[in-house]
């Protein structure tokens, strides 16, 4: 017989040409909410681009939401921008995030699925995305990062079931 295992939504039978088997889709459907980061990283928008650079390689991030002074989004930098602004000269002369930042309508709600909000930074070529409320507060982030930490584990599981498979099978 199989080893059986269930674990967090998942019936596993290790040795079964199907390895994992969601029980139901409910139980398996994650949400933004659950892997982004908070709170944000934030710059309101007459931050100077030296100023947020020196934020994002102090809180180790790729990207930071630009806000307005009631706190909503109103585009993202992120570390292309910044290198952008190297390249012509536009550090060191006080010049604001607002000049140089993505202004994007791109960004997820907090129910969202995981898969959709992935699907949408596949799509658009980024690795962030911004997480706003109804209001378009800022909330959290997420990035691809996040969602490859979480599909890690079980990529891992998939993998050594599939190996132990073949094993079983003499291949």
């Amino acid at each position: 017989m199989g080893s059986n295992r269930v674990l967090k939504g998942y019936y596993m039978d290790l040795f079964a040409p199907s390895a994992i088997l969601p029980k139901k889709k409910a139980e398996v459907s994650m949400r933004v909410v659950d892997i982004m980061e908070v709170p944000p990283v934030t710059v309101a928008e007459e931050t100077t681009i030296d100023d947020a650079a020196k934020l994002m390689w102090e809180k180790n991030v790729g990207s930071v939401i630009v806000v307005d002074k009631d706190g909503r989004m109103r585009g993202i930098l992120t570390e292309k921008d910044v290198v952008f602004s190297v390249s012509k000269s536009m550090t060191g002369k006080g010049i604001p995030v607002s000049s140089i930042m993505s202004r994007t309508q791109l960004k997820a709600s907090p129910r969202e699925g995981i898969a959709t909000a992935v699907e949408k930074m596949r799509k658009a070529g980024v690795r962030h995305l911004p997480v706003v409320d109804s209001d378009g507060r800022a909330l959290g982030m997420i990035s691809m990062r996040d969602a490859f930490e979480i599909s890690e584990p079980l990529l891992k599981l998939v993998l050594r079931s599939t190996k132990k498979t073949r094993t079983r099978r003499g291949k």
